[in-house]
């Protein structure tokens, strides 16, 4: 198990004075409950009463649990009386379901039981709060705490909790008998210290000339015909405007799908049909929650952060099921956020059933709906399914701040102008000073030049079929050129 020396410095950031406040309910606390570097509880006020002149309640979110018997009384309240695990979305997280601060003291309420902590009492001081539960500081050192000076005292209580309390961060390490053992790792707020959970908006951060390549399938059932659906779309962020907790996106969409259907009795065809097209649409990101205007938010709704519990509503939108978020790193250190999937019974879905304490919804036992987003990427992986309907959707390929993976066609291929093929642009000379010529370009054909970043910095509509682009306006540097109808290329402007 690391020490707390060991938790420390995880960044640079100065710390903001607490004057050993409990909790700043202008940060966000991430806690790892494994000793490593992974968050497992995000911690953080989501609203104040005013109790008096120098006394307030500070209400936590809570988390999300699924569990056979969460604790004596949460009773299953499912429609079909089938045992399957309690959902509760209500569940108090590592600190409990409050805090409240009267004068200099506070009040750790949790569900079975409250501790007093009175963060201003010397080394050896001992105190009894309610229940009888008695507390001692039974030490007292100086440290560093990412990357400041801070100071910590070491609480012990007679229920057999154990509490270290920064100066400045509020609790860095517990060990309770009703929550588990956890330690601090990193704050989001103000100043960004040590290990950070991404927000909605870090998900889908992107810039104008960054583009994503999905891959789609979908089947369905109608009256007489079974379909089977084949397509890709592709998104180009146009323009970024960004608001008071909100940023709006214009995106070019590029897409094509071939549609097959089927007579079921007979296996006959009832009908082939194919569709493409290109069209601007709005993408709206509430940077700290998801909503219906996000549509690459899987049809998640509600506020993100580990153990954050939210409705996924299936189409047609007749009822919600609650998913439990859960999150790792990849192999590239980014976080990676996915439903926590149960399999019980031999579905592929989670048979989870709201508790009578909760006003919660179920999984159906027939659905199910999985996805995988990346932070700084977004939707890479959207799988869903129903009884006789269901659909696939893959990120193939993506252009971010300058950096492509994967395949991105070009929009004349995706709409059938031209074979189905992709040839890298030819430029001439690269480096560059002034000019610079392109090569297998089409007459129409836009040429993007975008930065490191991501950001266009140079559009262009070809003429030509070896098209002559000035580049004297850009400044020196290692740019990205993209051109419908070929691949993105390295260019670089030198002098």
């Amino acid at each position: 198990m690391r020490s707390i020396l060991l938790l420390i410095a995880l960044s640079g950031s100065a710390a903001s004075a607490q004057n050993w406040a409990l909790l700043n309910p202008a940060y966000k606390y991430n806690y790892s409950n494994d000793g490593t570097d992974t968050i497992s509880n995000q911690i953080f006020v989501t609203h104040i009463d005013t109790l008096g002149v120098d006394s307030f309640r500070y209400e936590l979110n809570p988390g999300g649990v699924i569990c056979p018997a969460c604790s004596q009384g949460h009773t299953a309240a499912c429609w079909s009386g089938l045992e399957t695990d309690l959902v509760r979305i209500t569940a108090p997280q590592a600190l409990g379901q409050e805090l409240i601060l009267d004068g200099t003291a506070w009040y750790f309420v949790g569900e079975s039981d409250t501790l007093l902590v009175e963060t201003m009492a010397a080394s050896g001081s001992s105190w009894v709060g309610p229940g009888n539960i008695s507390a001692v500081i039974y030490a007292e050192t100086e440290t560093e705490l990412f990357g400041s000076a801070d100071s910590l005292k070491w609480a012990a209580f007679s229920n057999g909790d154990t509490l270290v309390l920064s100066r400045d961060h509020g609790i860095v390490h517990a060990n309770r008998a009703s929550a588990g053992h956890f330690e601090l790792i990193g704050r989001d707020g103000p100043l960004v210290e040590g290990n950070h959970f991404p927000r909605v908006i870090d998900l889908f951060n992107y810039q104008v000339g960054d583009v994503l390549q999905y891959h789609d399938e979908s089947t369905f059932q109608s009256s007489f015909c079974v379909h089977f659906v084949d397509g890709r779309t592709k998104y180009e962020v146009l323009t970024r405007t960004d608001g008071e907790g909100t940023t709006t996106y214009t995106l070019e969409r590029t897409f094509t799908a071939h549609e097959e259907s089927y007579y079921p009795q007979m296996w006959t065809p009832c009908g082939t049909y194919n569709y493409e097209g290109q069209e601007q649409i709005s993408f709206v990101v509430e940077h700290d929650s998801f909503t219906e205007v996000n549509f690459f938010g899987s049809g998640l709704r509600g506020p993100l952060f580990p153990g954050a519990m939210d409705s996924v509503f299936l189409e047609p939108v007749s009822n919600g099921s609650p998913t439990m978020l859960a999150s790792r790193l990849d192999s590239l250190g980014r976080y990676v956020v996915e439903p926590n999937i149960i399999y019980t019974s031999g579905w592929e879905a989670s048979l989870l059933c709201r508790s009578n304490e909760d006003s919660l919804l179920f999984f159906p036992s027939d659905d199910h709906y999985r996805f995988t987003m990346v932070e700084g990427v977004g939707l890479t992986y959207l799988d869903w399914f129903r009884f006789e309907s269901g659909a696939t959707r893959t990120l193939e390929g993506y252009l971010l701040n300058g950096q492509q993976w994967g395949s991105i066609w070009s929009n004349s291929v995706i709409l059938g102008d031209n074979e189905n093929s992709v040839e890298a642009t030819a430029l001439f000379p690269n480096p560059a000073s002034d000019l610079v010529r392109i090569g297998n370009t089409r007459p129409g054909a836009w040429c993007t030049i975008t930065d490191m970043r991501g950001r266009a910095v140079l559009r262009h509509t070809a003429t030509d079929m070896n098209e002559l682009l000035d580049v004297r306006i850009l400044p020196p540097s290692v740019y990205v050129l993209t051109t419908d109808g070929s691949t993105p290329q390295r260019l670089i402007i030198q002098r």
